[in-house]
């Protein structure tokens, strides 16, 4: 059984200036045809330069969550999602955001990025769409933490790549892996230098590890505490010193733990 917990909270910077935090996220665990259990985890960071930065960030998120569980409960399989469905679901996203915005040229306002994990139990699907970053870490490989994605880098320096895009579907990074995954992780660009080694272009071991090891002993579903902890560390000194931007991340684990690991760690507790 899956078990996870996310936050999402606001970088320094947005509280200096009384803004609201423009990251979204949202992770969810369903039953798919022939009661596959599966995983969807999404994240979205609003463009600092969009009107409606929060807003865009929210609708990708639930926007996803609600049409990635109608694909499969309309009998969609795991080629169509990783093919026909992220070109459809980017149309259907621009569009709702010129309806809020009254005007085709506005829909920028709702420019944000998107990250999207959407895991069964032989199967799993990622999305995205500018900064921030997936990883994974495999069944045959239980302490390996792979980078699926790297963060995209726009046109110009320091800018990346938007739902809102003309192009979108174009740029838009999309992969069918088959295997079991049984940890992942999505985290925007807040804390993306501090979570990815860019010189090995590899995902920083030493940040994951501890925190999946506190996760796998915890109930299956989603965890209150960790999404509270995950806040709170997000929210640090240790944290907003290195940056103060916006900052959101998901952990998502199914791993089991030994029996002889839970009763040491129960033993320890009491």
């Amino acid at each position: 059984m899956w078990k996870y917990g996310f936050a999402s909270v606001a970088g320094a910077s947005h509280l200096k200036s009384s803004l609201p935090c423009q990251d979204a996220s949202r992770c969810e665990v369903f039953v798919g045809p022939g009661g596959e259990e599966i995983l969807l985890a999404v994240a979205s960071d609003g463009a600092g330069s969009a009107a409606h930065a929060q807003l865009g960030a929210q609708l990708a998120c639930d926007l996803f969550i609600s049409e990635a569980q109608a694909h499969f409960a309309g009998q969609g399989n795991w080629p169509q999602l990783a093919d026909g469905f992220i070109r459809d679901w980017i149309g259907r996203f621009q569009n709702l955001a010129t309806g809020w915005s009254g005007e085709a040229q506005k829909t920028q306002d709702f420019a944000c990025t998107l990250l999207a994990a959407v895991v069964g139990q032989g199967s799993a699907v990622y999305f995205q769409i500018g900064d921030g970053a997936i990883v994974e870490s495999r069944r045959e490989e239980p302490d390996r933490y792979s980078v699926v994605c790297w963060p995209q880098q726009g046109e110009y320096a320091n800018t990346t790549n938007f739902l809102t895009d003309a192009d979108a579907t174009a740029k838009i990074f999309v992969e069918l892996k088959s295997g079991a995954v049984d940890e992942v992780a999505l985290f925007t660009d807040g804390i993306q230098s501090l979570v990815l080694d860019y010189r090995a272009q590899s995902a920083h071991s030493p940040f994951f590890a501890p925190l999946f090891a506190w996760l796998r002993p915890r109930d299956g579903g989603y965890s209150q505490e960790l999404s509270d902890s995950l806040a709170r560390y997000l929210n640090s000194e240790k944290i907003n010193s290195r940056t103060d931007d916006d900052k959101t991340l998901i952990l998502a684990t199914r791993r089991t733990v030994p029996q002889t690991v839970q009763s040491a760690e129960g033993s320890m507790s009491r």
